[in-house]
């Protein structure tokens, strides 16, 4: 056998807790495994950390006040917007917990207004992203000139 050098650590997990600014790192439409369900997966990294945590808003009886809270946490969305790329990096502030297993989980999103006093965002922040269309809000189609190679 070949000797990997592996030992045993006996550090224990460490979930990051309490009221922390966050920013979108990702956002994508999914259905729920459990219930059927639509939702939105928003995966956010909270400040000082290197690891994301995905937080679940399914389109139930809670979906138009969880959306409600999401919006008021992330000032830079506009209310409504559902172009999840446009929702990268848009910065804004939770509630985290720790889940039965000991990770860090998304209790509640925190209105920006009740963030002021936050610390600023410490750690790796992805680029806010902008979507833009050209000429209007419909793209159109190109003619087949059928001079392509494929």
């Amino acid at each position: 056998m070949s000797d990997w050098g592996y030992t045993r650590d006996e550090g224990k997990r460490e979930a990051k807790t309490g009221i922390l600014r966050c920013v979108i790192t990702n956002a994508e439409a999914a259905v729920s495994k459990t219930s059927g369900r639509d939702m939105i997966v928003v995966t956010v990294r909270p400040s000082g950390c290197d690891f994301t945590v995905k937080n679940y808003i399914v389109k139930n009886e809670r979906f138009n006040k969880n959306m409600t809270d999401f919006y008021e946490s992330f000032p830079q969305i506009p209310e409504g917007n559902f172009d999840f790329l446009s929702w990268v990096g848009a910065e804004g502030a939770a509630n985290f917990g720790e889940d039965e297993n000991g990770y860090t989980k998304v209790k509640w999103f925190v209105s920006a207004e009740k963030a002021m006093n936050l610390p600023p965002f410490e750690g790796k922040k992805p680029e806010k992203q902008e979507v833009t269309t050209l000429g209007g809000d419909t793209f159109e189609p190109v003619e087949n000139d059928g001079d392509l190679p494929f």
